[in-house]
């Protein structure tokens, strides 16, 4: 005798099917997602400076040591400080789903006399929120020697220097707190110090050396946290 026909018998039987065959190829022929790299900062990110802002700010540079693909969202404001960053520049990370983000945003807050307890309050929140809204890696970078700056020669360079001491340990506590790689620019008795060449025409922001090397420093910290790199 035949059997009754039962639609519950040709699931089961095609299940195998649809298991083994349409669900398996689509997972296994769907293809990777570029790496997204977020740059947090000021004037520096957008090039000013540069002989050609647009290729030669330090996001643009650290884009081409990422793997091919790499897709580069570039938040910098000129001008900017954190607490800018905040408001205009974390909305629009956390939407790009992030794999890492860099971050250069201290050096207008101190030259503009941002209170640093107020810069601390918005850098921990800044970092926190990008830390809880995110799965990206963090690469936070601290103010180099601004001693040299023509822009500040009229600044007392002890004072100076003391003063950018006690903002760079603030920003490496924060780093610390929130798991960020710190990229240390104030390194080696200050690197930017002692290299002219690394500062453009307009006594302030970085020339094309100076990004060249910020992007170098940015990257050798990424390769050391196990970041890949461009085959």
């Amino acid at each position: 005798m035949v059997p009754p026909f039962s639609w519950a018998w040709l699931g089961l039987a095609l299940l195998p099917l649809l298991v083994g065959g349409c669900v398996g190829q689509a997972v296994t022929d769907l293809p990777a997602r570029p790496p997204v790299l977020v740059a947090i900062g000021a004037s520096d990110a957008v090039g000013v400076g540069a002989s050609d802002p647009a290729r030669r700010s330090w996001p643009v540079l650290l884009q081409q040591c990422l793997p091919a693909g790499t897709r580069l969202v570039n938040l910098g404001i000129a001008g900017a400080r954190v607490a800018d960053a905040l408001e205009q520049e974390l909305p629009v990370a956390l939407d790009a789903n992030p794999d890492y983000v860099v971050l250069w945003v201290a050096v207008n807050d101190l030259v503009a006399g941002t209170p640093l307890p107020d810069y601390e309050r918005d850098l921990n929140t800044l970092l926190s929120q990008l830390a809880a809204g995110t799965r990206a890696r963090l690469f936070l970078a601290n103010v180099p020697n601004l001693t040299v700056l023509p822009r500040l020669l009229s600044r007392d360079p002890a004072t100076l220097e003391e003063t950018v001491a006690a903002w760079n340990a603030v920003i490496a506590r924060a780093a610390a707190t929130h798991g960020a790689v710190l990229v240390d620019l104030a390194a080696d008795g200050g690197e930017f110090a002692q290299n002219p060449s690394y500062l453009s025409a307009d006594g302030f922001h970085p020339s094309d050396a100076g990004y060249q090397r910020i992007a170098e420093l940015f990257w050798q910290a990424m390769a050391a946290a196990g970041v890949p790199g461009r085959s």
